[in-house]
């Protein structure tokens, strides 16, 4: 089971990107392996990012969407060139600020790269993030609907066309050469290693494998499938099966085909039953089989080749039967009982053997008109080549002329397609400037895989082309030249040439880019440098106040939307509101949580601090001292003055007549009980009737430190707020309350803070 939180360090985050108006940008996911995580407990909304040596992984987010006004989604894909690691926490986070906005603690999984063969595998996670405002204040405009779209249905599409076109030329089954043949060695049946198409299904049998046949007559089939997981490589499975009869059939939904390779029967005899090759390859065997099949040849005769019967008849005079073996025999025999021949020899006649060769020594054999003939034609032709070489060997090149000889040199390169580049030299530097001259790989900087020439000096540059330089900040080894800040850097260099001796000249590395005129004849450049992301403006230079150092507006600054004072719990500001002057409302707008305080500052050696304050929540205004209206008609409208009051009241004293007044009882059941208090810097004050306690202080208080109440709390601590009591904007935050105390946290490392808390 996996858990999910977004964290209160993204929501403080959240809160102050809206004073500033700069959107909320989630933009890098990290996959950490932690290990004990528990994944079945909830997350503490303030868990941070862990330790960098559990960190396995960080991935950009790559898409966004929106899903309503209030819930926006972030995701990312680890493809399968990414790995190998597991993880079991991921977190959102927005990498500038190193802002952790969102968790998920999930069941350990594992990311595999491809690598050596192995296929690896392709995760997408993806943040569903709800809260207020969340289009808004993201400025995510896209459906999340237009991106998480499913490709399922269409890879399946291609694959089925590519079955059935490989149907289209193999037809249901074929085999390459002796691919899936089975066969028997001594005792053992085996199917040989090879290739073959099973219903468009490619199927490769590695190595011979062994066949174990129990009974007969029997068949050996091919067993074929294509099978795969939604973020895997599919192919073709294959498993050979011995069985009497089989057919295609569909296990755990993926469709097998079945095709009979081999049939074997009683007696163990193989029929082999493979087609071989193509349709129209096994068209052509099938077509030569029915020939050799077919009585449908034309007989022999002695002008043509054709069927004949044989004969061993030694009295025919057929001429439409061919003689065997055994009538030659019996006609030789009786031909060499009538006489016997003496051989011929350049001596004397004689029988001799005919011989058609043209290359023998013998002086036994007799030359066949073919043989002399073949003599002629040879000498015939060879009078003619010596003839035609004769004629055509002035129209040769001279090999000891290399080439010099040919006459007219510009139409021969034509003829061989070569251009004007093959009569031009080639460059004999890098930055050669020779008019006409054919460029080599790494000329001028391009297409170079060693490194650019280094410049000792800014000023050595030649032409347009490109260098590289070592900024001043390298001392020695340094570019003479170089811009004043451009430090240990070593910088590409791109020169365009606009005048005799003038360069624009370019310069680019990591974190800066320069723009200078370089003048190589007067020594001189003059660099402008490019703001970047990691050489951005400061304030003064856009004539701007900075958001994280301050600073003074020389003239009046309008809010059009009001000025917000904030820290992680309460909210404080100044609003316009409408034009009128009531409870309904007003045109200035003094916001805050709680109350509003009038702070003197006065004297510099010790200031008076808060001297009255209204308290928002219930309409109640306190001062320290007086306060004296300039008229004081309603005052007279509702209370007597002195005077007035003397002339109508009793003077202080014992003049209450019996039964007119309460006894303790009945006091002590309509009064409340006298407060209690401690008036010192760090106090507090008890309602005894009521039991609650509001307790303050103030005080330079270190981050993290640990603030503890003047009384603790006898059942619990409802709430602690305070505030900064310097001259600056500094956030802090006041948490892990209990009844002895609370704990200060602060972007800086100490704080000079007021403090109230209330609690009973």
């Amino acid at each position: 089971m996996s858990q999910t939180a977004i964290t209160l360090a993204f929501e403080q985050w959240k809160a102050s990107q809206a004073v500033t108006g700069e959107p909320v940008l989630l933009d890098e996911f990290v996959f950490a392996n932690v290990p004990g995580l528990d994944t079945s407990k909830p997350i503490d909304r303030n868990e941070a990012l862990p330790p960098a040596a559990q960190i396995v992984h960080r991935q950009a987010v790559s898409r966004k969407g929106v899903v309503n006004e209030n819930a926006v989604v972030h995701s990312t894909v680890l493809g399968a060139e990414v790995g190998d690691f597991s993880f079991n926490w991921i977190g959102l986070i927005n990498k500038a600020s190193n802002t952790l906005a969102m968790i998920v603690h999930a069941p350990l999984q594992q990311k595999l790269k491809t690598k050596d063969g192995q296929q690896g595998n392709v995760l997408t996670r993806s943040f569903l993030m709800e809260y207020n405002g969340a289009q808004a204040e993201t400025g995510i405009n896209t459906p999340a609907e237009t991106w998480q779209i499913d490709f399922t249905a269409r890879m399946a599409a291609m694959d089925e066309r590519q079955r059935l076109e490989n149907i289209d030329l193999y037809g249901t089954a074929a085999f390459l050469g002796n691919g899936y043949l089975v066969a028997k060695s001594g005792s053992q049946y085996l199917v040989t290693a090879g290739a073959g198409y099973v219903r468009g299904l490619r199927a490769q049998l590695a190595a011979n494998q062994n066949i174990t046949v129990t009974t007969k007559p029997v068949k050996v089939w091919l067993d074929v499938s294509w099978t795969g997981t939604l973020t895997s490589a599919w192919g073709v499975t294959s498993k050979i099966t011995v069985a009497a009869n089989l057919a295609d059939y569909v296990q755990n939904g993926v469709q097998h085909y079945v095709f009979a390779v081999a049939s074997i029967d009683a007696n163990g005899n193989i029929t082999d039953l493979r087609p071989k090759g193509t349709l129209n390859e096994q068209a052509a065997s099938d077509a030569l089989k029915k020939h050799e099949q077919s009585r449908n040849h034309p007989d022999a005769t002695t002008a043509a080749k054709g069927f004949t019967q044989l004969s061993s008849a030694l009295d025919s005079i057929s001429e439409t039967l061919a003689a065997t073996p055994k009538a030659v025999k019996a006609a030789y025999d009786l031909a060499k009982g009538k006489y016997t021949a003496q051989d011929a020899t350049t001596a004397q006649k004689g029988i001799v053997r005919l011989s058609s060769a043209t290359d023998s020594v013998s002086e036994l054999l007799a030359a066949t008109p073919k043989a002399v003939k073949t003599a002629y034609d040879l000498a015939d032709t060879a009078n003619k080549a010596a003839k035609l070489a004769d004629d055509n060997a002035d129209t040769r090149l001279l090999k000891t002329s290399n080439l010099s000889d040919i006459p007219d040199k510009a139409k021969a390169r034509s003829a061989l397609e070569l251009k004007t580049a093959a009569t031009r030299d080639v460059t004999t530097s890098t930055y050669d400037t020779t008019a006409g001259r054919v460029l080599k790989n790494g000329d001028y900087g391009q297409g170079t895989d060693n490194g650019l020439a280094l410049l000792n000096s800014i000023f050595d540059i030649t032409c347009t082309a490109k260098y590289s330089a070592l900024g001043v900040g390298a001392g020695a080894n340094a570019t003479q030249g170089m811009p004043a800040n451009s430090g240990n850097t070593r910088f590409s260099v791109e020169a365009d040439n606009i005048y005799t001796g003038q360069y624009w000249v370019t310069l680019r590395s990591t974190s800066q880019i320069y723009l200078g005129l370089v003048n190589t004849t007067n020594k001189t450049a003059s660099w402008t440098q490019y703001y970047t992301e990691l050489y951005k403006p400061t304030a003064t230079d856009v004539d701007a106040v900075s958001a994280s150092q301050g600073g003074v507006f020389q003239g009046q600054v309008q809010f059009r939307r009001g000025l917000r004072l904030q820290n992680s719990e309460y909210l404080a500001g100044i609003d316009y509101g409408t034009d009128a002057a009531s409870f309904s409302g007003a045109n200035l707008l003094l916001k805050s949580w709680y109350g509003i305080g009038f702070y003197s500052n006065y004297p510099s050696s010790g200031e008076l601090g808060v001297m009255g304050y209204v308290n928002v929540r219930i309409g109640r205004l306190e001062m320290k001292e007086q306060i004296i209206p300039g008229n004081y008609g309603n005052f007279d409208n509702r209370y007597y003055t002195q005077a007035v009051a003397d002339g109508r009241f009793q003077p202080k004293g014992n003049y209450t007549p019996a039964g007119q007044a309460y006894t303790k009882a009945e006091s002590d059941g309509r009064f409340n009980l006298k407060n209690t208090a401690s008036k010192n810097s760090n106090g507090w004050h008890k309602d005894s009737s009521t039991g609650i306690i509001i307790q303050f202080g103030s005080g330079g208080y270190t981050n993290g430190g640990r603030i503890t109440f003047p009384i603790a709390f006898p059942n619990a601590c409802l709430s602690v707020t305070g505030n900064d009591t310097g001259t600056g904007i500094v956030k802090v935050s006041l948490g892990a309350r209990n009844t002895t105390g609370f704990t200060m946290y602060s972007e800086q490392s100490s704080v000079s803070l007021n403090w109230i808390a209330i609690g009973y």
